[in-house]
């Protein structure tokens, strides 16, 4: 590797000499806490999805209303980010997730309010759709909100370990949503609007605790030493650049930049069918059972808990073994959305239940691998703009998926539904292709121009 010199040299924390005091531990308490709010941020969005089929019947609606109610919320999702982002850089994440766990636990819990509004009418599905944007508005300064965390409090050296984290305990917040929501519908109230004011209800405990006991900085925490503190600013760089304005001409002339954000919005069109309407494909239209529908639902995610991480660790593992960042990072996505899209199409062919469960669990597995090299690739391209490429690459993925839920709907409304299966898995092949558009020997701003 070349010498580093000037703003680009890194510093590490001095060893603690004998009888000096050990590191302090809070930084993982901090990363417990962000782990805890991903888990509830799934169960929340997810608990919702899992109630659907519930709420459709009892409100009278029809699956094109259900995937245009998946689609806005998928347009605000992506709208807000970049926002809730700056929103974060400037409040604190302290403040900035306390207003929005707050904010989207009471805009979940309003949904059973649509319990007492005459069904089947306009007005119904009008108010449940001001509540999905207003709700996927919140939501999306969330992850952001958790990437600030995660750059105050964690060495440099930890965080894509860190990262890893959160994004895995997201899928064991999906993974059990749909167990627990179907449960408390079927087993405990015996309706669906209870269970939306009781996991609001987690969000506003998350809030007080979070409040009380959260800090933006670890130097504004008492119970952090001078250890900790020096371990936490190891690995940053020594005299950090300021980032200037955006290039965005060089945003909108790098072959890389469209082809981050292609990839990810092709798997976007296509994978947010597991995460929006598989509840409803699964029991009105596979017609199975209550239980059956919540287990096969949530296995999905329980398989991206793995393959969050696994996607990530080969990725690094190839570009060991080959030598090449380039290929390292190519062949895991190609290879992993091809087969994303094959498991997509063997839905079509399926009968069996056992079967059924594990072709969508090979989809979402392949599907969520991609994730560890795609956010990897924007570091290695965006560098120091790596923020600003991750969020456009993610709003992508989210308005091309808010199309993507939009016609499942309408298909699946008109008894289409292997079509919906052979779009996807053209969506999956066109993704596949982009990967191979993407250099990241190439950042968007060369080095010799960046130093």
């Amino acid at each position: 590797m070349g010498q580093r010199d000037g703003a680009d040299r890194m510093t590490s924390a001095p060893a603690p000499g004998p009888g000096a005091a050990a590191p302090t531990l809070v930084r993982y308490q901090v990363l417990a806490v962000a782990c805890s709010l991903a888990v509830l941020t799934y169960l929340q969005r997810q608990g919702f999805v899992a109630g659907t089929p519930y709420i459709k019947e009892d409100l009278g609606l029809n699956d094109e209303q259900m995937g245009y109610l998946a689609s806005v919320w998928l347009v605000a999702y992506g709208a807000f980010q970049v926002p809730g982002g700056l929103l974060g850089d400037r409040l604190g994440a302290r403040h900035l997730l306390t207003i929005l766990v707050l904010g989207w636990s009471l805009l979940g819990g309003a949904v059973a309010l649509t319990a007492a509004l005459p069904p089947g009418g306009w007005l119904v599905f009008a108010f449940l759709l001001a509540l999905r944007v207003l709700f996927g508005a919140f939501q999306a300064g969330g992850f952001p909100g958790l990437a600030r965390v995660v750059a105050d409090w964690m060495p440099a050296q930890q965080r894509g370990f860190a990262q890893g984290m959160i994004w895995t305990f997201s899928r064991l917040g999906g993974f059990l949503a749909p167990l627990l929501v179907v449960w408390l519908i079927k087993r405990v109230f015996g309706d669906w609007a209870t269970p939306c004011w009781l996991l609001a209800g987690l969000g506003l405990l998350w809030c007080a605790f979070f409040w009380s006991w959260f800090r933006n900085r670890p130097d504004e925490m008492s119970r952090v030493n001078a250890a900790e503190l020096a371990l936490v600013a190891s690995g940053r760089s020594s005299a950090p650049a300021a980032p200037g304005p955006v290039p965005w001409s060089r945003f909108l002339r790098s072959r890389n930049v469209w082809g981050l954000c292609l990839m990810y919005g092709f798997v976007g069109f296509a994978g947010n069918f597991i995460t929006s309407l598989l509840n409803i494909y699964l029991h009105d239209h596979r017609h199975l059972d209550d239980q059956t529908t919540a287990w096969l639902a949530g296995l999905p995610l329980g398989f991206g808990i793995v393959s969050c991480l696994l996607g990530g660790v080969v990725s690094d593992w190839l570009i060991r073994r080959l030598g090449s960042r380039k290929w390292g990072r190519r062949l895991v996505g190609c290879v992993v959305l091809v087969l994303a899209g094959l498991a997509t199409l063997s839905v079509i062919w399926v009968e069996e239940v056992w079967l059924l469960g594990l072709a969508f669990s090979a989809w979402f597995f392949f599907n969520d691998a991609t994730m560890g090299p795609a956010w990897a690739s924007c570091a290695d391209v965006g560098e120091r703009y790596a923020g600003t490429l991750s969020g456009a690459m993610n709003m992508t993925g989210a308005f091309l998926g808010a199309v993507g839920m939009g016609l499942a709907g309408r298909l699946l409304n008109r008894g289409l539904g292997d079509v919906v299966f052979i779009l996807f898995a053209c969506s999956y092949a066109l993704a596949a292709l982009c990967w191979l558009a993407v250099d990241v020997t190439k950042p968007l701003v060369p080095r010799a121009e960046g130093t």
